[in-house]
């Protein structure tokens, strides 16, 4: 959640009746003398990188300190190139990393190298064949055939010798599948441990010559990241990765028309990659997404596909086709990477109308015109998802592998509805309404279509069921969705204490409560503990407006039952009394 700064306590903290903590980090600027361009290698070299970079604030800051230092670089670079123009050459079938630090070692703090060290080959080869099958097919961060090359150049040298953006690029390969359980070996490191061994040559990945593999390892580097609860490294991150694929215009289709096909697809692939990160980092931080919409001369992957496959041999290897999810039958498919490059457009527009600067300085008539614009951007992209891969249909239509992803897709569709309703978990009005309806039976103005809404929440829910337990790792990703479909049927279920799917949704609300307090109690959560207990005092009252309900109908039923009978027995027998 985000502090917004009210003071003694902020608005989200008022409505979980919980104490604000947060405090501002501070942020010590750096020496003007090193501030200067030609100064940056200095620089780097006096600071003091730790291989595993565990803390949050610690690696805030080592991030931020990057943006400066790629923000005076790149704007360097921008300024010669409107003197003279240059294309990036690059060729899928050769390897894109950046020039090896000396001796390709790492330092830590006490000066020693350490060399760039993997787990042995037999283990690391099945699962990044895995991570190819099972997601990199859906969201198509590298080029299968690029990436296993890379994988067996490095390991056919001394460790010593190795590349570190390669080294880096196979950890956050071996962390991603790590984070989708796609790792069964005992050998491979944690999701953790990858992500820091991978962080610790970020000033190279950053700072050095820029390449399409280094687009690729922060990519997946800020997909790992955004996982987590503090969203600011991902923040942080993003904007870096936004400005060097700026600095190799992988925004631009025309700098890459000099390339082969194969290569320039993949290259669009990364691109829509780092503008779905950015935009849903946006919408959920309440920021301002760094890609502009305006700026982009780029094709969409292809269009959203609904139809039946002819041939089922299709060509697996075939990189025009990645993105797509098929049926478990195989015999309709999306494009499921279209699908979510689209629904990162209308997250931009969410924000736009909530949250910028600009919505605020508009009349209410153009405030008015805005949110009818995002809202029918948002129905038009909910109707062009085929019915076979809805939240309602999902769960049996689709393979359990294929899951998480329509839970995402589908748990972002329903945060961008639930906040143009301004029903949001974290919406201060909407809950403090809720608690008053609780309370003092104050009934809420409920959203416009509300039944909708409710419907879209329990199949989000029931998805969420079917996909796999929530744990640390994939919550904060999906888990405001989560915590507002509780809310909604929480608050449904109160205005109609009796309806045809109260026990499905009591059903479902017992299972997010639990799953809440086991992630609050895992992380030590004090807003998830928090809302736990405001929605289980919600369910608690609900349950007992159904028994109240249920009361009144079966003293309904009793007496209209015992007035027919009185009615039946005095036309057979006029002389019995009651």
């Amino acid at each position: 959640m985000k502090c917004d700064g009210q003071k003694p306590r902020c608005s989200n903290c008022v409505t979980y009746e919980v104490d604000c903590t947060y405090t501002a980090p501070s942020r010590t600027s750096a020496p003007k003398k090193r501030r200067s361009h030609g100064k940056a290698t200095a620089v780097i070299h006096d600071l003091k990188i730790s291989n595993r970079v565990t803390d949050t604030h610690g690696r805030l800051g080592w991030l931020e300190y990057l943006v400066q230092q790629l923000t005076e670089r790149l704007d360097v670079v921008e300024k010669r190139n409107e003197v003279e123009p240059v294309f990036q050459q690059e060729n899928a079938s050769e390897r894109t990393i950046a020039t090896p630090l000396e001796n390709s070692t790492i330092r830590d703090d006490n000066n020693t190298s350490k060399a760039l060290l993997l787990p042995p080959q037999e283990h690391v080869l099945p699962v990044i064949q895995t991570y190819l099958r099972e997601f990199n097919t859906v969201l198509p961060l590298f080029h299968a055939d690029t990436l296993l090359r890379l994988v067996h150049d490095c390991y056919s040298v001394e460790p010593l010798q190795r590349d570190l953006i390669e080294w880096a690029a196979i950890y956050v390969v071996l962390a991603l599948a790590w984070r989708y359980n796609l790792v069964s070996s005992h050998s491979i490191p944690s999701a953790t441990t990858c992500l820091n061994r991978a962080e610790s040559v970020l000033q190279t990945v950053v700072l050095g010559d820029t390449h399409l593999l280094n687009i690729q390892v922060l990519v997946g580097m800020v997909m790992l990241l955004q996982d987590a609860q503090d969203p600011k490294p991902a923040l942080v991150l993003i904007a870096t990765t936004i400005r060097l694929a700026h600095g190799i215009s992988l925004h631009n289709q025309t700098c890459s028309a000099h390339l082969d096909p194969h290569h320039a697809r993949q290259r669009a692939y990364v691109f829509w990659l780092a503008y779905i990160l950015d935009k849903d980092l946006s919408m959920r931080s309440k920021q301002p997404s760094i890609q502009l919409d305006d700026d982009i001369n780029l094709d969409m992957p292809s269009p959203t596909v609904l139809q039946k496959i002819e041939n089922e041999n299709i060509m697996k290897n075939n990189d025009s086709g990645m993105g797509v999810i098929t049926t478990a039958d195989g015999t309709i498919k999306i494009n499921y990477l279209t699908a979510r490059v689209g629904l990162a457009a209308v997250q931009g527009g969410v924000y736009d109308y909530i949250y910028s600067t600009r919505s605020q300085k508009r009349s209410p008539e153009e405030r008015s015109q805005a949110l009818q614009s995002v809202a029918f951007a948002l129905e038009q992209w909910k109707a062009s998802v085929p019915p076979e891969f809805s939240a309602s249909a999902s769960s049996r239509r689709v393979a359990p592998g294929m899951l998480h992803f329509l839970a995402t897709l589908h748990s972002t569709s329903l945060a961008c509805t639930s906040l143009i309703n301004q029903a949001h978990a974290w919406d201060v009005e909407w809950i403090a309404s809720i608690r008053r309806y609780g309370t003092q039976g104050i009934v809420p103005v409920l959203p416009p279509r509300w039944e909708i809404l409710v419907c879209e929440a329990r199949h989000l829910l029931v998805l969420f069921k079917a996909s796999g337990e929530r744990d640390r790792w994939n919550f904060w990703t999906t888990g405001c969705s989560y915590m507002t479909s509780m809310v909604l049927l929480t608050a449904n279920s109160m205005h109609k204490p009796i309806h045809s799917d109260l026990s499905l949704d009591k059903y479902l609300v017992e299972v997010g409560l639990r799953t809440v307090d086991k992630i609050a109690k895992d992380t030590g959560s004090e807003m998830l503990q928090s809302f736990q207990e405001t929605c289980t005092e919600l369910h608690e009252r609900t349950q007992q407006k159904r028994a109240e309900a249920a009361g009144i109908a079966n003293s309904v039923e009793s007496s209209s039952y015992f007035v027919n009978l009185q009615h039946s027995l005095e036309g057979n027998n006029p002389h019995i009394e009651f």
